[in-house]
Protein backbone atom coordinates (compact mmCIF):
# COMPACT_ATOMS: atom_id res chain seq x y z
CA UNK A 1 0.00 0.00 0.00
CA UNK A 2 1.33 3.45 -0.95
CA UNK A 3 1.98 5.91 1.82
CA UNK A 4 -0.21 9.01 1.50
CA UNK A 5 2.29 11.82 0.95
CA UNK A 6 -0.22 14.60 0.32
CA UNK A 7 0.63 17.88 2.04
CA UNK A 8 -1.73 20.73 2.81
CA UNK A 9 -1.29 23.81 0.63
CA UNK A 10 -1.81 26.97 2.68
CA UNK A 11 -2.50 30.61 1.94
CA UNK A 12 -0.97 32.57 0.20
CA UNK A 13 0.20 29.79 -2.19
CA UNK A 14 -0.64 30.70 -5.82
CA UNK A 15 -1.95 27.14 -6.35
CA UNK A 16 -5.05 28.12 -4.36
CA UNK A 17 -5.98 30.81 -6.89
CA UNK A 18 -5.79 28.57 -9.98
CA UNK A 19 -8.78 27.10 -11.78
CA UNK A 20 -8.83 23.29 -11.86
CA UNK A 21 -9.12 21.06 -14.91
CA UNK A 22 -11.96 18.60 -15.46
CA UNK A 23 -11.16 14.95 -14.76
CA UNK A 24 -11.47 12.70 -17.82
CA UNK A 25 -14.31 10.26 -17.32
CA UNK A 26 -12.79 6.87 -16.55
CA UNK A 27 -9.45 8.27 -15.31
CA UNK A 28 -8.58 5.61 -12.74
CA UNK A 29 -6.13 7.92 -10.97
CA UNK A 30 -9.11 9.89 -9.69
CA UNK A 31 -10.11 7.01 -7.40
CA UNK A 32 -6.66 6.91 -5.80
CA UNK A 33 -6.69 10.69 -5.36
CA UNK A 34 -10.15 10.49 -3.74
CA UNK A 35 -8.93 7.78 -1.36
CA UNK A 36 -5.86 9.76 -0.32
CA UNK A 37 -7.88 12.95 0.06
CA UNK A 38 -10.43 11.13 2.23
CA UNK A 39 -7.63 9.92 4.50
CA UNK A 40 -6.31 13.49 4.79
CA UNK A 41 -9.78 14.94 5.40
CA UNK A 42 -10.12 12.78 8.50
CA UNK A 43 -6.47 13.14 9.57
CA UNK A 44 -6.77 16.95 9.44
CA UNK A 45 -10.29 16.90 10.96
CA UNK A 46 -11.88 18.92 8.15
CA UNK A 47 -15.42 19.02 6.82
CA UNK A 48 -14.28 19.28 3.21
CA UNK A 49 -11.15 19.12 1.10
CA UNK A 50 -10.65 20.17 -2.51
CA UNK A 51 -7.84 18.84 -4.70
CA UNK A 52 -5.98 22.17 -5.03
CA UNK A 53 -5.59 22.16 -1.25
CA UNK A 54 -3.25 19.18 -1.70
CA UNK A 55 -1.58 20.59 -4.79
CA UNK A 56 -3.68 18.80 -7.42
CA UNK A 57 -5.33 21.04 -9.99
CA UNK A 58 -8.23 18.72 -10.81
CA UNK A 59 -11.95 19.05 -10.08
CA UNK A 60 -12.07 16.61 -7.16
CA UNK A 61 -13.65 17.17 -3.73
CA UNK A 62 -14.33 15.12 -0.60
CA UNK A 63 -16.84 16.25 2.02
CA UNK A 64 -18.06 14.80 5.30
CA UNK A 65 -19.91 17.32 7.48
CA UNK A 66 -20.43 14.61 10.12
CA UNK A 67 -24.20 14.94 10.17
CA UNK A 68 -26.71 12.19 10.89
CA UNK A 69 -26.89 10.07 8.83
CA UNK A 70 -23.15 10.20 8.20
CA UNK A 71 -22.42 10.66 4.51
CA UNK A 72 -19.08 10.92 2.78
CA UNK A 73 -19.29 12.69 -0.56
CA UNK A 74 -16.46 11.78 -2.96
CA UNK A 75 -16.98 14.03 -5.96
CA UNK A 76 -15.44 14.19 -9.41
CA UNK A 77 -16.25 17.20 -11.62
CA UNK A 78 -18.91 18.59 -9.25
CA UNK A 79 -20.94 21.56 -10.39
CA UNK A 80 -23.74 23.59 -8.90
CA UNK A 81 -26.76 23.29 -11.20
CA UNK A 82 -29.19 25.23 -9.03
CA UNK A 83 -28.95 27.70 -6.16
CA UNK A 84 -31.64 29.47 -4.18
CA UNK A 85 -31.88 33.23 -4.27
CA UNK A 86 -31.94 33.35 -0.45
CA UNK A 87 -28.57 33.94 1.16
CA UNK A 88 -27.43 32.98 4.64
CA UNK A 89 -24.38 34.06 6.63
CA UNK A 90 -22.04 31.14 7.09
CA UNK A 91 -19.22 31.27 9.66
CA UNK A 92 -16.43 29.57 7.75
CA UNK A 93 -12.90 28.39 8.25
CA UNK A 94 -10.57 26.61 5.87
CA UNK A 95 -7.81 24.06 6.30
CA UNK A 96 -5.71 26.19 3.93
CA UNK A 97 -6.22 29.34 6.04
CA UNK A 98 -5.78 27.87 9.53
CA UNK A 99 -7.20 29.49 12.67
CA UNK A 100 -9.21 32.14 10.80
CA UNK A 101 -13.04 32.24 10.88
CA UNK A 102 -15.14 34.78 8.97
CA UNK A 103 -18.82 35.17 8.09
CA UNK A 104 -19.47 34.65 4.39
CA UNK A 105 -22.72 35.03 2.40
CA UNK A 106 -23.79 31.72 0.83
CA UNK A 107 -26.88 30.48 -1.00
CA UNK A 108 -29.21 28.79 1.46
CA UNK A 109 -29.92 25.82 -0.85
CA UNK A 110 -27.97 24.25 -3.71
CA UNK A 111 -28.17 21.27 -6.02
CA UNK A 112 -24.85 19.77 -7.09
CA UNK A 113 -24.29 17.20 -9.84
CA UNK A 114 -21.12 15.13 -9.86
CA UNK A 115 -19.57 11.75 -10.63
CA UNK A 116 -18.66 9.38 -7.81
CA UNK A 117 -15.44 7.32 -7.70
CA UNK A 118 -17.01 4.78 -10.10
CA UNK A 119 -18.01 7.59 -12.50
CA UNK A 120 -21.69 7.07 -11.77
CA UNK A 121 -23.68 10.30 -12.12
CA UNK A 122 -24.99 11.60 -8.79
CA UNK A 123 -26.88 14.60 -7.51
CA UNK A 124 -27.23 16.07 -4.04
CA UNK A 125 -29.73 18.69 -2.88
CA UNK A 126 -28.31 20.46 0.15
CA UNK A 127 -29.26 22.94 2.83
CA UNK A 128 -27.61 24.15 6.02
CA UNK A 129 -23.97 23.37 6.72
CA UNK A 130 -23.71 20.90 3.81
CA UNK A 131 -24.89 23.57 1.36
CA UNK A 132 -22.28 26.04 2.65
CA UNK A 133 -19.56 23.38 2.62
CA UNK A 134 -20.36 22.38 -0.98
CA UNK A 135 -20.18 26.01 -2.10
CA UNK A 136 -16.92 26.54 -0.20
CA UNK A 137 -15.22 23.45 -1.68
CA UNK A 138 -16.47 24.05 -5.22
CA UNK A 139 -15.15 27.61 -4.99
CA UNK A 140 -11.68 26.09 -4.42
CA UNK A 141 -11.96 24.38 -7.81
CA UNK A 142 -12.34 27.80 -9.43
CA UNK A 143 -9.45 29.35 -7.49
CA UNK A 144 -11.74 31.21 -5.07
CA UNK A 145 -11.07 31.26 -1.33
CA UNK A 146 -13.79 32.10 1.15
CA UNK A 147 -11.99 35.33 2.04
CA UNK A 148 -12.42 36.34 -1.62
CA UNK A 149 -16.18 36.44 -0.94
CA UNK A 150 -15.70 39.20 1.63
CA UNK A 151 -15.80 42.89 0.75
CA UNK A 152 -12.42 44.47 -0.03
CA UNK A 153 -12.04 46.12 3.40
CA UNK A 154 -13.25 43.06 5.33
CA UNK A 155 -10.95 40.81 3.26
CA UNK A 156 -7.95 43.04 3.98
CA UNK A 157 -8.75 42.96 7.71
CA UNK A 158 -9.14 39.15 7.59
CA UNK A 159 -5.73 38.74 5.93
CA UNK A 160 -4.10 40.95 8.58
CA UNK A 161 -5.83 38.93 11.32
CA UNK A 162 -4.62 35.69 9.67
CA UNK A 163 -1.01 36.94 9.56
CA UNK A 164 -1.20 37.89 13.24
CA UNK A 165 -2.68 34.49 14.16
CA UNK A 166 0.10 32.75 12.22
CA UNK A 167 2.79 34.79 13.98
CA UNK A 168 1.28 34.02 17.40
CA UNK A 169 1.05 30.32 16.52
CA UNK A 170 4.71 30.24 15.42
CA UNK A 171 5.87 32.05 18.58
CA UNK A 172 3.92 29.60 20.76
CA UNK A 173 5.32 26.63 18.83
CA UNK A 174 8.90 27.90 19.28
CA UNK A 175 8.34 28.46 23.01
CA UNK A 176 7.04 24.89 23.37
CA UNK A 177 10.05 23.51 21.49
CA UNK A 178 12.42 25.38 23.83
CA UNK A 179 10.73 23.93 26.94
CA UNK A 180 10.90 20.34 25.70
Amino acid sequence: MKKNLMNLVTYPSPILSKKCAEVKIGDMQAGEILGNMTDKLYEWNGAGLAAPQVGILQRIVVIDVREDPATLYRMINPRIVWRSEELVESKEGCLSIPRLLEKVPRHELVTVQYFDENFAEKEVYASGFLSCCLQHELDHLDGILYIDRLGRRKRSMAIQKFKKLQEEFEEKRKEEEMTE
